[in-house]
Protein backbone atom coordinates (compact mmCIF):
# COMPACT_ATOMS: atom_id res chain seq x y z
CA UNK A 1 0.00 0.00 0.00
CA UNK A 2 1.41 3.35 -1.01
CA UNK A 3 1.84 5.93 1.72
CA UNK A 4 -1.49 7.76 1.73
CA UNK A 5 -0.21 11.00 3.19
CA UNK A 6 2.56 12.01 0.81
CA UNK A 7 3.02 12.89 -2.82
CA UNK A 8 0.05 13.00 -5.13
CA UNK A 9 -2.08 11.04 -2.65
CA UNK A 10 -1.98 13.97 -0.23
CA UNK A 11 -2.95 16.35 -3.03
CA UNK A 12 -5.84 14.15 -4.11
CA UNK A 13 -7.10 13.83 -0.54
CA UNK A 14 -6.87 17.60 -0.16
CA UNK A 15 -9.02 18.00 -3.27
CA UNK A 16 -11.52 15.53 -1.81
CA UNK A 17 -11.74 17.76 1.29
CA UNK A 18 -12.49 20.76 -0.95
CA UNK A 19 -15.06 18.71 -2.88
CA UNK A 20 -16.83 17.64 0.32
CA UNK A 21 -17.07 21.28 1.43
CA UNK A 22 -18.46 22.20 -2.01
CA UNK A 23 -21.04 19.41 -1.79
CA UNK A 24 -22.05 20.71 1.64
CA UNK A 25 -22.57 24.14 0.07
CA UNK A 26 -24.79 22.52 -2.56
CA UNK A 27 -26.84 20.88 0.20
CA UNK A 28 -27.26 24.32 1.77
CA UNK A 29 -28.45 25.66 -1.59
CA UNK A 30 -30.84 22.72 -1.88
CA UNK A 31 -32.53 23.88 1.31
CA UNK A 32 -33.85 26.89 -0.60
CA UNK A 33 -35.12 25.00 -3.63
CA UNK A 34 -38.61 23.71 -4.32
CA UNK A 35 -39.42 20.26 -2.92
CA UNK A 36 -39.03 18.32 -6.21
CA UNK A 37 -35.68 19.95 -7.01
CA UNK A 38 -34.51 19.55 -3.42
CA UNK A 39 -35.47 15.84 -3.46
CA UNK A 40 -33.51 15.34 -6.71
CA UNK A 41 -30.40 17.15 -5.46
CA UNK A 42 -30.48 15.45 -2.03
CA UNK A 43 -30.68 12.08 -3.77
CA UNK A 44 -27.46 12.82 -5.65
CA UNK A 45 -25.70 14.32 -2.63
CA UNK A 46 -26.67 11.42 -0.37
CA UNK A 47 -24.86 9.03 -2.75
CA UNK A 48 -21.75 11.21 -2.49
CA UNK A 49 -22.07 11.21 1.29
CA UNK A 50 -22.36 7.41 1.37
CA UNK A 51 -19.18 7.03 -0.72
CA UNK A 52 -17.24 9.48 1.45
CA UNK A 53 -18.54 7.80 4.61
CA UNK A 54 -17.47 4.38 3.34
CA UNK A 55 -14.02 5.70 2.39
CA UNK A 56 -13.35 7.42 5.72
CA UNK A 57 -15.18 5.31 8.25
CA UNK A 58 -15.55 2.04 6.39
CA UNK A 59 -18.20 0.55 8.64
CA UNK A 60 -21.89 1.11 8.92
CA UNK A 61 -24.04 3.24 6.69
CA UNK A 62 -24.60 6.96 7.04
CA UNK A 63 -28.02 8.37 7.74
CA UNK A 64 -29.13 9.08 4.19
CA UNK A 65 -31.51 11.69 2.90
CA UNK A 66 -33.19 9.16 0.62
CA UNK A 67 -36.94 9.72 0.49
CA UNK A 68 -36.72 12.85 2.60
CA UNK A 69 -36.90 16.30 1.12
CA UNK A 70 -37.43 18.84 3.88
CA UNK A 71 -35.28 21.89 4.46
CA UNK A 72 -34.03 20.32 7.69
CA UNK A 73 -32.94 17.20 5.78
CA UNK A 74 -30.87 19.36 3.43
CA UNK A 75 -29.26 21.22 6.32
CA UNK A 76 -28.48 17.97 8.16
CA UNK A 77 -26.89 16.53 5.01
CA UNK A 78 -24.77 19.68 4.66
CA UNK A 79 -23.60 19.31 8.27
CA UNK A 80 -22.71 15.63 7.75
CA UNK A 81 -20.74 16.42 4.58
CA UNK A 82 -18.82 19.15 6.44
CA UNK A 83 -18.12 16.73 9.28
CA UNK A 84 -16.67 14.20 6.82
CA UNK A 85 -14.54 16.93 5.24
CA UNK A 86 -13.22 18.00 8.64
CA UNK A 87 -12.50 14.38 9.57
CA UNK A 88 -10.42 13.89 6.44
CA UNK A 89 -8.69 17.22 7.01
CA UNK A 90 -7.84 16.19 10.59
CA UNK A 91 -6.41 12.89 9.35
CA UNK A 92 -4.25 14.73 6.82
CA UNK A 93 -3.02 17.16 9.46
CA UNK A 94 -2.25 14.31 11.84
CA UNK A 95 -0.25 12.62 9.11
CA UNK A 96 1.65 15.84 8.43
CA UNK A 97 2.58 16.34 12.09
CA UNK A 98 3.38 12.67 12.77
CA UNK A 99 5.73 11.60 9.95
CA UNK A 100 5.76 7.94 11.02
CA UNK A 101 1.98 7.70 11.19
CA UNK A 102 0.23 5.34 8.84
CA UNK A 103 -3.32 5.20 7.59
CA UNK A 104 -5.56 4.81 10.65
CA UNK A 105 -7.27 1.75 9.18
CA UNK A 106 -4.03 -0.22 8.83
CA UNK A 107 -3.24 -2.46 11.78
CA UNK A 108 0.40 -2.41 12.80
CA UNK A 109 2.32 -4.38 15.36
CA UNK A 110 3.19 -2.66 18.58
CA UNK A 111 6.96 -2.30 18.90
CA UNK A 112 6.73 -3.09 22.63
CA UNK A 113 5.68 -6.63 21.80
CA UNK A 114 8.32 -9.01 20.59
CA UNK A 115 7.47 -12.65 20.05
CA UNK A 116 4.37 -12.27 22.21
CA UNK A 117 6.29 -11.00 25.24
CA UNK A 118 6.38 -7.42 26.49
CA UNK A 119 9.67 -5.65 25.91
CA UNK A 120 11.82 -5.46 29.01
CA UNK A 121 12.21 -2.02 30.43
CA UNK A 122 15.54 -0.76 31.70
CA UNK A 123 15.74 -0.76 35.48
CA UNK A 124 15.88 2.70 37.01
CA UNK A 125 19.25 3.88 38.30
CA UNK A 126 19.06 3.76 42.11
CA UNK A 127 22.69 4.62 42.90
Amino acid sequence: MEDWGTGWNRDVLGRIVALLFSLADLADIAAGLSAPRRRYLLGILSVAEAEAHDFLIGAGAPVSAGGQDTVDDALRLAARLRALAMLLMALLMQRATLPNAIHPFVVRKTPALHAGRPASLAAPDTS
